[in-house]
């Protein structure tokens, strides 16, 4: 008989998608499996769980091949010797609690953590795993930790009272703007078209249905942001004001984060859709001489490598 080797599990949970990411036990990435958005204050537990099982399934099967599914789930016949879950909306002993009894009862793996998803960008981002981690995506937020561990966090409060400066709330300043214009309060002319050409609708009236639809999601609302930035590199005023407004609002984050730590010019890591292009850069020149090397991380997932493999050796 065959005996499957050992496995490690990393899981990155974003507000636009979910992924999985199967290694062996050194790390060495052998398969992926993607899904929707798992961020359980947007999408609920059930829907969250669901896509979390999606994303681990189609990894494992990339791994053991279609015959590996038995009765149940795939990862009852691989042998996940640790797992990491990093998501989105993981804000409360209450959430992580809620996550960790849904991977005790489906038996994922023996050893696992489950935390917020900047701890991945902290862990893959930093050379030992301190400094500073900004995520800027479809929410926003910023993670602190010292050489000594005492960890702060800025941000992360969800788009109906926070996530300043991330891809939905660009979406709503813009819709604002756009709504206004409709109504002549406002003559973001420009910014008008190319959210109604952005989502085929023929004129403005249609915005109310379509943004107020049971089925729009944050992550669809936060698209929006790359029409508004393609917009401000072109030069408009208006997506320019708007752009210039959540790089503040990210420098501020990454500021309290560095003030709170009390740690001179920390290691900054980035991730997160928007701060791939121009607005990264409006970010660290408002941030300036407050951090030090700064990276950008463009495979979250592989900071959860890092974290399984911590498991393993007994640490977290």
């Amino acid at each position: 008989m065959v005996t499957t080797p050992e496995l490690l599990l990393a899981v990155d949970g974003g507000g636009t998608k979910t992924q999985a990411v199967i290694a062996d036990l050194e790390g060495k990435v052998l398969a992926r499996g993607l899904a929707p958005s798992s961020t359980v204050h947007n999408v609920g537990f059930e829907q969250s769980c669901a896509a979390l099982t999606i994303a681990i399934e189609g990894a494992l099967v990339n791994v053991l091949g279609p015959q590996a599914r038995p009765e149940g789930r795939v990862w009852r016949s691989a042998r996940i010797a640790a797992a990491c879950f990093g998501l989105a909306g993981i804000d409360s002993p209450e959430d992580e609690a809620e996550v960790s009894r849904w991977v005790r009862e489906q038996a994922i793996a023996p050893r696992f953590a489950v935390i917020n998803d900047a701890e991945l960008i902290l862990a893959a981002g930093t050379p030992d795993g301190w400094g500073v981690a900004l995520v800027g995506g479809t929410g926003s937020v910023c993670l602190g930790r010292t050489r000594e561990g005492r960890t702060v966090r800025v941000g992360g409060w969800g788009p109906m009272i926070g996530d300043e400066g991330s891809g939905y709330q660009i979406a709503i300043s813009a819709l604002h703007q756009v709504t206004q214009t409709a109504d002549g309060r406002a003559d973001a002319t420009a910014l008008l078209e190319a959210v109604l050409r952005h989502w085929s609708l023929r004129e403005p009236g249609a915005l109310i249905r379509h943004v107020h639809a049971e089925t729009i999601t944050p992550s669809e609302i936060a698209g929006l942001a790359t029409v508004v930035l393609d917009l401000a590199t072109r030069g408009d005023a208006h997506a320019k004001a708007i752009v210039d407004e959540a790089a503040s609002d990210l420098a501020r984050h990454v500021q309290s984060v560095v003030k709170k730590l009390g740690v001179a010019k920390p290691p900054l890591a980035l991730a997160g859709g928007l701060l791939r292009a121009s607005l990264r850069q409006a970010v660290l020149a408002r941030v300036g001489e407050q951090v030090g090397a700064v990276n950008y991380v463009t495979d979250p997932p592989l900071g959860g490598l890092v974290l399984a493999r911590r498991l393993l050796a007994g640490g977290r």
